[in-house]
Formats: C-alpha cells, structure tokens, sequence
C-alpha cells in the first residue's frame, strides 16, 4: 500500500515538474536574482572602469531619501485614493443598473466591457486623442458652451485625474460584470421578506444587496490597488514616454522603468522594485485584515 501511493505521488510529481521548472526559470529565478541585484551598483553596459560593484543597502537608503521616487510614492497613492473607490462606486451602480430587465441588456454589457478588452495602449490613445488642447473632442464640447480649452495634458494639476478618469472608464464594465455575477447569486427572498417589512429600495440595497457584494468588492478592491500601484502603461502612452508635465504622474512602476532603460542603473531601480514589492504586500495583508470584519457570505 505504501509503494503504491509513493509510486502515485512519484507520478504525480512528474507530470508537475514541466510546470515547476517553467516558474522556477521565468518567476523563482528572477525574482530572487532581482534581489541579489539590489544589493549592487550594476550598470546595465558593464565596462572595465565600471563594474557591477556590491554596495550592500545603499540603494535602498538612496531611494528613500530620493525626493524623486518618493514623489513617485506620493503620486500613486493619491491616484489609488481616488481611483479605487471611484471605479468600485461606479461598478456597483452600473451593476445594479445591468441586473434590471431593460431592453438591448446584452448589448450594454457588452459595450460597458469593451473598454477592458480593449489593449491598454489604444485606451490612451483614444484619451490621448479625445483630450488633446486644440483638436481633442472634450475641449471641443466644453467650447460649444463657451469654455475655454483646458491643457488637460500639460497641466500637472490635473495628471492624476486625468489617469483617475481614464482608469474608471477602463476598467468599470469589468467590475461591474464581477459584481452582476455576485447580485445574480443572491436569494431573492431576501428582497421579498423585505418588501413585506415596507423596506424602500434604498434600504434594500443598503442592508441586503452591498453586505451581500462585499466578497465581490473585497475582491475588487484587492485586484484595483495593486493594478494602481503598478500604472504605467496609461502614462507612457498620454504624455508620449514622459512622466507628465513636470513629473505630475511619475509613478514608482514608471521610475523603475527611467531608472532601469534611460539612466541604467539596474540595482538601483530593482531596489525600488522590492520596496514597490513590499508596499503592495502591507498593503493586501491590511486589506484581508480589515475583511474579516466587513466581508460577509451568505450561507
């Protein structure tokens, strides 16, 4: 009995070990070499008179005292203030508004989706086309009912909203299709019992429907901070390989990238990559503490 369940699970590591050694060469591997790497001053073009040099912690103490990659800190979490709650807030109605029985529904979560299907590249394009100062269609409308044209993309004050208005377009259809699927899971007795007690139907989707999303928002809010701190596409594409006027979007993804490709200096931006790292994992770690208490699953 022993040999055959050892002869079982032998088998059965076999058929893993094609997977095993795929993550272990493009995820374990580097993962732990970026680490090794922080701890050096590594030009990306190595030469004779400038060698990868092993520096310890120097780069982490660089970075916190760099005025630049905290601003970077800065602006991400300003953007993922707003962006998240927005995007859910959005979702969640749209999601309320998609489970009724309207005409053209298919057609209207289908056209609420495409915007996440769509590459992220061509999302900042069309943004990019639509918030042009002279010949972008919002400014021409905003002209219509004589206001003047708003430098949407070179004005620093407004970089985060921009990104925040693009981010809650992109990505509300997506969300609100998750939480369609969590209000189409909920037993409609509940409404029913609740219509008896005389409940409005603001009372029913305080007390029965948004309790009864919250595994699917607990989700959503997961899966949007982390893809918030990690903007950097949107960026690329809006302000044309720049960090927006005056570094107004300079997020940390988009710091690495300068850090890495334009000022090569490897071990410092996979330094910044680690405390990048570290932020994302405090941050989901806080985020399932504060779930115990306000995710609730219907039993």
């Amino acid at each position: 009995m022993a040999k055959k369940a050892l002869r079982d699970t032998g088998e059965a590591y076999l058929y893993l070990l094609p997977a095993f050694l795929i993550l272990g060469a493009f995820t374990i591997y580097p993962i732990v070499y970026a680490l090794y790497l922080s701890f050096h001053d590594w030009p990306l073009i190595e030469t004779a008179r400038r060698p990868r040099e092993f520096i310890g912690v120097e780069n982490y103490l660089r970075l916190l005292a760099s005025p630049r990659f905290l601003g970077s800190l800065q602006n991400v979490t300003i953007y993922a203030i707003f962006s998240v709650p927005l995007s859910i807030s959005l979702a969640v109605g749209l999601a309320v508004l998609l489970n009724m029985q309207l005409r053209g529904q298919a057609f209207f979560r289908l056209a609420f989706f495409i915007p996440f299907a769509t590459p992220a590249v061509a999302d900042a394009l069309i943004w990019r086309w639509l918030l042009d100062e002279r010949f972008g269609l919002v400014n021409y409308l905003l002209s219509v009912i004589a206001i003047s044209p708003i430098g949407w993309l070179t004005t620093p004050a407004l970089a985060i909203l921009v990104l925040v208005m693009l981010n809650s377009w992109q990505t509300m259809g997506f969300q609100a299709l998750i939480l369609l699927a969590g209000l189409q899971g909920i037993d409609k007795h509940y409404y029913e019992a609740a219509k008896i007690d005389g409940a409005s139907a603001w009372i029913q989707f305080r007390h029965i429907t948004v309790p009864l999303l919250t595994p699917q928002i607990f989700f959503l809010s997961v899966t949007s901070a982390i893809a918030a701190l990690g903007l950097f596409t949107p960026i690329f594409v809006l302000w044309m390989g720049s960090p927006g006027p005056v570094a107004s979007a300079l997020t940390p993804v988009f710091f690495i990238f300068e850090t890495a490709f334009q000022r090569q200096r490897m071990g410092l931006a996979t330094a910044a990559s680690y405390i990048l790292f570290v932020i994302i994992m405090v941050l989901t770690l806080l985020q399932f503490v504060a779930a115990k208490k306000r995710v609730h699953y219907d039993q």
